[in-house]
């Protein structure tokens, strides 16, 4: 089976728009990628806007309500394999850090404020022990709100100008350069003239909109990963959960969700094989992955994703009433407390870039002399909606690590345009690694650098001096090659 052929967009034509005035960058997105991204571009001086539709920055970690950084380290290995096992998080190995820079300065600060705990320090677990077993390795838990104020304080400091409420549709392309962004908010259609532009979307939107090559979901199927629709659960009694976990209980909850499933056979679909939940920094409260849908989702259509929001409110409530009530140690009085106010999407479009890691690559460890940021996490897509269609389930990243080319942000055959953050040019389950928020972030940051040097030497992404590049990471504590004596690099093409 060949693969499918690849996608572009068609420009749209705005009449009545308002011409703001003229950035040296426009990030499109306000995710960990475009914080970084933002960020990055603003310390270096550079006239920056950063554009995005909810009302904070953070993404997936504040609005997805997911309050927790994972791949921050390397060592981790597939959730299926962990269950296999009978392992847990805190039993892995963190041989070194694989992700630093803005990300360890955005969680030092939220530490600075009593909002962060970790890496593998869980909430509360002085007092109640058994939760140590529910923690992720690399784990970095904070306070939602303590975060989005860190994220907040972080942007004004650097100059960078932010514009919440606002959904960046479209590009205005002359030849093969990008003049500006056309936006849509409260105040009518928008538009932002730019000398470089950066895709933060998630989806590459305006990277296909623009009319370069995507391709959305498996080169070979098109299915896309599960979406997923966090919620927070609150009253949890932690002292008989507490006491469930100490006395060897499985932290996955796997023969609880078997018992559930005998018990209600009419809802077996709405019950997880595993409960997947973590404490927060509040006493009591748990978030929860339990809404993530039983098939794949496209997150790139807006029916699809209101379909989902819809179904995981009341899955949560589901779970809470029927699983939480009944089965869950300490959980006879638990309460809703919040779902996600945006779902969680794992994959949709990528950009066909000027070089695409392949799953190749990544299984063979591959190093490239453009390296810009590092990926820890293990392979992260499950496929058909459940993880035991995985392919790579079993499987560990070739030298623990991935080293990621400056060269997958750029769109093939582009000039001024960059894309960073899960819409890379990484194909099938290559992305699994490094669609996690800490490398997105890294990505962001490296993407922010090379606009600064991209501007500055008035030359096009592809041109930038790479050397220059990596020592402008460097300079600033990102992390962008394996820490490995026998690692040998190979020549960029």
């Amino acid at each position: 089976m060949g693969q499918r052929p690849r996608e572009t967009g068609k420009t749209m034509l705005f009449e009545k728009t308002n011409e703001l005035d003229k950035y040296d960058v426009v990030v499109a997105g306000g995710g960990p990628a475009g914080v970084g991204a933002g960020l990055a571009c603003a310390r270096a001086g550079l006239k920056t806007i950063l554009v995005e539709g909810n009302g904070c920055l953070g993404g997936t970690l504040t609005a997805g309500a997911l309050p927790f950084v994972l791949g921050s380290y390397t060592g981790s290995i597939p959730f299926p394999e962990m269950v296999r096992l009978g392992l847990t998080y805190k039993e892995l190995p963190r041989p070194y850090r694989a992700v630093k820079g803005l990300m360890a300065e955005f969680q030092s600060r939220v530490k600075a404020q009593g909002g962060g705990l970790g890496p593998a320090v869980i909430p509360h677990a002085q007092k109640y022990p058994g939760l140590d077993r529910l923690s992720c390795h690399d784990e970095f838990t904070f306070d939602i709100e303590i975060g989005k104020q860190v994220f907040d304080a972080m942007a004004l400091e650097s100059g960078l100008d932010l514009l919440f409420y606002t959904q960046a549709l479209d590009v205005k392309r002359e030849g093969n350069e990008i003049k500006g962004v056309f936006v849509a908010n409260k105040n009518g259609l928008s538009y932002i003239p730019c000398v470089a532009l950066i895709d933060c979307t998630g989806d590459a939107d305006l990277v296909y909109r623009a009319g370069y090559e995507t391709i959305k979901g498996d080169p070979v199927s098109g299915e896309m990963s599960a979406v997923s629709l966090i919620a927070h659960v609150e009253n949890v009694d932690p002292e008989p959960l507490n006491r469930y976990l100490q006395d060897g209980g499985n932290p996955w909850f796997t023969e609880i969700m078997a018992q559930a499933k005998a018990d209600l056979p009419e809802r077996r679909q709405d019950i997880p094989d595993n409960l997947v939940f973590f404490p927060m920094p509040q006493e009591g409260v748990f978030m929860v992955n339990g809404g993530t849908s039983n098939s794949p989702v496209d997150g790139t259509d807006a029916r699809a994703l209101t379909a989902l929001t819809l179904w995981g409110r009341r899955r949560a409530k589901f779970l809470v009433e029927e699983l939480f009530h009944k089965y869950i140690p300490g959980g006879e009085k638990a309460r809703l407390r919040l779902s996600a106010y945006y779902p969680g999407v794992r994959e949709t479009r990528k950009i066909v870039g000027e070089y695409n890691l392949t799953e190749a690559d990544v299984l063979s460890g591959k190093r490239f002399t453009d390296s810009i940021a590092l990926a820890g996490r293990h392979f992260d897509l499950d496929r058909g909606g459940t993880w035991d269609n995985q392919p790579f389930g079993a499987k560990r990243l070739g030298g623990g690590v991935v080293t990621v080319p400056y060269r997958t942000m750029i769109p093939a055959g582009s000039s001024n345009i960059l894309a960073a953050g899960r819409c890379i040019a990484a194909e099938g389950q290559a992305l699994g690694p490094i669609r996690i928020s800490s490398t997105c972030m890294a990505l962001g940051q490296a993407a922010g650098t090379a606009a600064a040097l991209k501007i500055k030497r008035n030359v096009d992404f592809k041109s930038i001096d790479i050397a220059r590049l990596r020592h402008e990471l460097l300079q600033r504590d990102a992390v962008i090659d394996a820490l490995s004596d026998n690692v040998e690099a190979e020549e960029a093409q």
